[in-house]
């Protein structure tokens, strides 16, 4: 069996907690002391490849969270369409697949048409398993757990959407996305309006998907709001340039004094194009000294991989305070002097 039952595809979350009780976790005890002092995060680059069962894909997944709770990781982020890597399991997949059909172009890497037929017939059995291991992961291992984002139908529309699990395996909530793009448009996803902020333990945070890092007024937004952490689930199409590395999240945390982790979906598709991964830790240059913004990287670009460091978020008020943040000591050993 493939792990969905014979009902239309769908699986249920005891399918998950039976394969899940099978690896016999121990709940972590990460965040016992948990402040805003010492939060450590997790930036997953995860592999993009097939499954040919639930409980493969389930045991995949804890592999990855387990390597990031092993590294005392609190708040852990997964990358963006993280949540359609079950669709391969799905008993009609393969009769499906060839409606996947390359572009070529990597705003829009699959044609649409394609795709939204493959999702209106897999989109509820792909989903249940995403959502169902997720929640069961996040509260065997007791940590939070942003689940990365994924495509699907809720009712008649189609939506791409973030997901945030407490240590309990509780929904704290879902971001969506803002900024469309090529593809989102071509499926017609209506954008977001709202930049959400959400409560956890170490403080607020934010989830900006993909674009929507890309586009200061979305952190800007979360920033004013009281978020110290924007999560930014990404996936790059083919290069990941030191381009890509400077702009985006790294931006933002530099725009705003505000820590970014991106997480990034690597690999091989194989649907005509790869994944080339960024999987980072961002935080502004006042506090590196590096000053290019990378508190923590991922080893490679193709491979799977975790970024983990511990953050101090308190040391960004000073730096965000307006009457002392703007300083420039070259300036002022030269002209002091003269001021007085």
């Amino acid at each position: 069996m493939n792990g969905f039952s014979s009902m239309g595809g769908k699986i249920n979350r005891r399918e998950v907690e039976k394969i899940v009780d099978r690896l016999e976790i121990i709940p972590s005890d990460n965040l016992a002391v948990c402040n805003s002092q010492s939060v450590t995060v997790a930036a997953v680059q995860m592999q993009a490849k097939p499954y040919g069962s639930l409980p493969e894909y389930v045991v995949d997944m804890n592999l990855y969270i387990a390597d990031a709770v092993n590294r005392r990781a609190q708040l852990i982020c997964l990358p963006a369409f993280a949540g359609l890597l079950p669709m391969s399991f799905a008993p009609q997949f393969q009769a499906l697949k060839n409606r996947l059909v390359p572009t070529g172009d990597p705003e829009c890497p699959l044609d649409p048409h394609g795709l939204n037929e493959v999702l209106s017939y897999l989109s509820d059995a792909t989903f249940d398993a995403y959502y169902h291991t997720m929640s069961v992961l996040a509260a065997r291992h007791g940590v939070y757990l942003m689940a990365g984002s994924t495509l699907y139908f809720q009712e008649s529309e189609l939506c791409h959407r973030a997901f945030l699990f407490s240590d309990e395996g509780e929904l704290i909530g879902y971001q969506d996305k803002i900024a469309e793009s090529a593809l989102e448009q071509e499926l017609q996803i209506p954008p977001e309006t709202e930049v959400k902020l959400f409560d956890t333990r170490m403080g607020p945070v934010s989830i900006l998907i993909g674009s929507d890092a890309y586009h200061y007024e979305c952190a800007r937004i979360a920033a004013r709001l009281g978020a110290k952490i924007i999560l930014c689930p990404n996936v790059l199409i083919n290069e990941y340039t030191p381009v890509d590395s400077s702009m985006g999240p790294n931006m933002r945390a530099q725009e705003n004094r505000i820590c970014a982790v991106q997480s990034s979906l690597v690999g091989e598709t194989g649907l005509g194009f790869t994944l080339e991964g960024g999987g980072r830790i961002f935080a502004p240059n006042e506090l590196l000294r590096h000053k290019n913004g990378v508190m923590a990287k991922t080893s490679g670009r193709h491979e799977p991989d975790i970024a983990c460091i511990s953050l101090d978020l308190d040391r960004l008020d000073a730096i965000r305070n307006p009457y002392t943040q703007d300083k420039n000591p070259d300036f002022l050993q030269k002209y002091i002097d003269r001021l007085y």
